[in-house]
């Protein structure tokens, strides 16, 4: 259920993209971030994200949801102090980030409505069933020959990147918009892939996280990761078409 919202007065636009225009703003007197959401079937909704949120605050991985109206498809957020800009990639962050991602997959999911990544790479395929773009082939293709079980999936952020963490002495992540049941490899990948950490920062990210993974196994999901990449903007770009 929608709730009443107090008055928002917008400071100033963060970032407007194709999927959400974010507001840094006052709500009432608190400092806080608006997100106005452009809905796509790939997307989760507003109250998938409220519900997400809910799930994640005694973890704390995320900024807490001050209001929210699914009507209007608008969340408003905590302000999260620190930044984003996290291109120091030592070994401390790098425990941290590692110690965080174990936290999150760990939560559990089983008692919500979150959907799966397979449902989501379903709604792809939806949308391009009469495709002939061999690209978005391909990665069909690879998801099915890496995801031929599901019987280890733990709750997934699946778009870590560098402008999603937030980082002082915790880390936090935002941009709930793709979260869903996944395999823990997803995760990891987007970090190594989108962070481009070389072997040793690996290591210790794996160390921290206690998982070990194959390198190969890793890149193969750091392919699939830029297929994804290629599928969602094509999609993106026939919705908004």
């Amino acid at each position: 259920m929608a709730t009443e919202m107090r008055k928002i007065t917008v400071l100033k636009n963060i970032k407007t993209s194709k999927t959400a225009r974010i507001n840094l703003c006052k709500y009432g007197d608190v400092k806080a971030v608006s997100k106005e959401k452009t809905i796509f079937p790939f997307t989760n909704d507003v109250a998938s994200e409220v519900e997400i949120h809910t799930k994640l605050a005694n973890k704390n991985l995320s900024p807490k949801i001050l209001d929210f109206d699914t009507a209007l498809h608008s969340i408003t957020f905590e302000y999260l102090g620190g930044s984003n800009d996290v291109g120091n990639y030592d070994e401390q962050f790098l425990t941290k980030l590692g110690k965080a991602m174990k936290n999150l997959h760990l939560v559990d999911f089983q008692d919500t409505a979150i959907g799966s990544f397979q449902q989501k790479i379903d709604a792809y395929r939806q949308i391009f069933v009469d495709s002939d773009d061999s690209r978005v082939l391909a990665g069909f293709e690879l998801f099915d020959s890496l995801y031929d079980s599901s019987n280890n999936l733990v709750f997934c952020h699946n778009d870590i990147n560098a402008s999603n963490i937030f980082y002082t002495n915790d880390i936090k992540l935002i941009d709930w918009e793709y979260a869903g049941a996944n395999l823990p490899i997803y995760d990891i990948a987007s970090i190594i892939k989108s962070l481009k950490l070389d072997e040793d920062q690996t290591q210790i990210l794996l160390d921290s996280y206690d998982i070990k993974l194959d390198v190969t196994e890793i890149k193969s999901f750091e392919l699939l990761i830029s297929h994804v990449e290629y599928i969602w903007q094509t999609a993106l770009n026939l919705h908004i078409d």
